[in-house]
């Protein structure tokens, strides 16, 4: 018996969570839910003659939708309470602050200074916030010259890449701060109106924290997306694609920074569709981060610590070999994670992850075939059921391969007798 691997079972689970925040923000009301603003929860019911009016058309639907649960102070209140929260003021810049983190506040400390003053009735761009400082405009130019010069070669990009969650993060705390001193400007002026609630079963939030919460899954939803798309230009043999790749990207935050100047309501529309696009394919581009990563760190830690480089492939306290499907097929998905184990009765693999999963095993009518590659090496073998599969692991444990291939029980092949071809490397990644 063999489950399907983790991943395919909370494939949406990211879009569900960002898009269900976001919705959240901009309903009016929500079954299960109770949307509770200061005294305005004892607001009175509609007239009894209007009741009795829509009764009949009220049985036809369903239950959260009939409309003895709406009525015009309910209305009332949720519109005064979504436009107190400006949410288009801060959701339209997300996308490109995900884009291009310190690039994107850079711009947005710009036109909080220099823009026109009907730019500047904004909460993110307001006369009281912090982005109108010429000295926080100063320090973020530079951090953007100093962190976009190194992703223009291929030498020097892998130290913007490290960075690159680091930059992510710091914009995402900044963004969150400038958030709450806002707020807290709105409460000392006497501006901020009551406070929203959200009931959702036993839990309550206020809407402030939803918003801060959906503020900080858009941005790195997109980061990450973006974060593996510019490794695969990275990893791809054209010199000059790197400083295509982030010209382009600086040239597009820009864009939606104008678009977000021009109109924070059609920027909001815009950071909406690119946030389900890139949650659409997150946990795509998650299975192949981790491959990546897999492969080309591994051997790197391997030299550093010695004991990583040490093979344990028994099922029942070893830690077996991180193997990774090359294509997808027979409830196995293609660069997802796996660790392969070695027991009495054969192989073994076994699903890793949160969520719990079955393990699979390999026949073990054959044993499976190692072969050795430039940048990973490759298992061939058979499912239970038949099934041919070939499982790709890194270059972690080359200093312990007699090891490994005993503990293992692999069959050799011939090129895993003979040396390294580079030529081949190309096809490892095919």
């Amino acid at each position: 018996m063999r489950l399907k691997e983790p991943s395919q079972v909370d494939r949406r689970i990211p879009i569900l969570v960002a898009v269900s925040a976001l919705m959240l923000l901009l309903v009016l009301s929500i079954n299960g839910g109770t949307l509770v603003v200061g005294a305005e929860a004892d607001a009175t019911s509609a007239d009894a003659t209007s009741a009795d009016a829509t009764s009949a058309d009220a049985m036809e639907l369903p239950e959260s939708l009939q409309p003895k649960d709406f009525d015009a102070t309910d209305i009332a209140v949720a519109n005064s309470w979504a436009e107190s929260l400006h949410l288009a003021d801060w959701l339209g810049p997300l996308a490109p602050l995900a884009l291009s983190p310190f690039f994107g506040i850079t711009c947005l400390s710009g036109l909080a200074l220099w823009g026109p003053e009907w730019i500047k009735n904004n909460a993110l761009l307001g006369s009281t916030g912090p982005l109108q400082n010429e000295v926080l405009f100063g320090v973020f130019l530079v951090l953007t010259v100093l962190t976009s010069l190194p992703r223009l070669t291929k030498v020097s990009k892998p130290f913007a890449q490290a960075v690159d969650q680091l930059e992510t993060y710091s914009v995402i705390v900044i963004l969150l701060v400038i958030k709450f001193l806002a707020d807290s400007g709105a409460a000392h002026s006497g501006n901020a109106g009551e406070v929203a609630m959200v009931q959702l079963g036993v839990l309550s939030f206020t809407v402030e924290t939803l918003l801060a919460f959906a503020m900080v899954v858009n941005v790195i939803v997109i980061n990450c997306v973006k974060f593996f798309f510019e490794l695969l230009v990275w990893l791809t043999p054209i010199p000059f694609l790197d400083a295509v790749f982030e010209v382009c990207n600086k040239a597009l935050c820009g864009l939606l920074m104008a678009v977000y100047a021009f109109s924070p309501t059609i920027a909001t529309v815009i950071n909406l569709i690119v946030l389900v696009l890139a949650a659409i394919i997150l946990r795509w581009t998650g299975r192949r981060m981790r491959f990546y990563r897999t492969i080309f760190l591994d051997p790197v830690i391997a030299r550093v610590w010695r004991s990583y480089a040490c093979p344990d492939l028994r099922l029942s306290g070893g830690k077996g070999i991180v193997v990774f499907p090359k294509d997808s097929g027979a409830g196995l998905v293609a660069k997802s994670r796996w660790r392969l184990f070695v027991d009495d009765d054969g192989w073994v693999m076994r699903p890793t992850g949160w969520l719990p999963g079955e393990d699979v095993r390999i026949s073990s009518d054959c044993r499976p075939m190692l072969t050795r590659g430039w940048f990973m090496h490759g298992l061939s073998a058979k499912l239970a059921d038949g099934t041919p599969v070939v499982l790709n692991f890194s270059r972690r444990f080359d200093g312990q391969w007699e090891i490994l291939v005993q503990q293992g029980r692999f069959e050799l092949g011939d090129e895993a007798q003979e040396p390294l071809d580079r030529g081949s490397a190309a096809a490892e990644f095919a």
